[in-house]
């Protein structure tokens, strides 16, 4: 487990279906290890201009935000580690460039003991959203969310459905352009699509040391 990505620990056997050059995403740097991902977004933020104001109020909480626009310089960092109960975990930082403000959103990934994918987002890890992995027949990495809930301290809210929008992911690799892609759509039961970001980018996934994770937000979670 010690040499394994919280990914391959949920994907199991299906790992070894995956795109080879999208299999080095998937596997992540070694513990201590960042993995850096540079390149553009061809779209990134609300895609309904009228929900601007209600991503933009929660943009501080490095979650979402309200800024939308078409070629978005993108940053990832990915750092694999583990949290005190020894449990397998991946915390990112993505920075979006917009034309006049930089945002950020930071989240911590969990191999959950159900199978699922359990991603805390925000600076305090306030939202967590389940989602069940695969790979598709051409080798692409799928996530699909199965679950919202709120942290209100140590108190774990359930969304219910009609109120939380489900995440689609999709990232594969593009021979044509030799680099990554990724499609991140939040779709609501009512309003349809209303958050998105799609575009591609350059991994490399062992881009440098970094110092350890603060995981205590996440210890008293899952």
């Amino acid at each position: 487990m010690a040499h394994r990505s919280v990914y391959q620990a949920l994907l199991g056997d299906q790992t070894d279906r995956l795109q080879p050059e999208l299999s080095h995403y998937v596997g992540g740097a070694a513990r201590g290890e960042a993995g850096i991902g540079r390149g553009v977004y061809a779209f990134a933020g609300p895609t309904k201009a009228w929900l601007v104001p209600l991503f933009a109020a929660i943009a501080r909480a490095d979650a979402l935000f309200g800024e939308r626009g078409n070629g978005v310089g993108l940053t990832v960092v990915n750092v694999p580690h583990s949290d005190a109960h020894g449990r397998l975990c991946l915390s990112s930082t993505r920075t979006f460039a917009f034309a006049r403000v930089t945002r950020t959103m930071q989240d911590t990934m969990l191999a959950g003991r159900d199978g699922l994918l359990h991603d805390f987002l925000g600076r305090t890890r306030f939202l967590e959203v389940s989602l069940r992995l695969s790979v598709s027949p051409e080798g692409w990495l799928q996530m699909r969310s199965v679950g919202t809930w709120l942290w209100l301290g140590r108190l774990r809210l359930a969304v219910p459905r009609l109120l939380s929008a489900r995440v689609d992911l999709l990232e594969r690799w593009d021979a044509a352009s030799a680099c990554q892609r990724v499609d991140v759509t939040l779709t609501h039961p009512v309003f349809g699509q209303v958050f998105a970001y799609r575009g591609s980018f350059e991994y490399d996934p062992r881009a440098g040391r970094v110092d350890d994770v603060e995981t205590t937000r996440i210890d008293r979670r899952y």
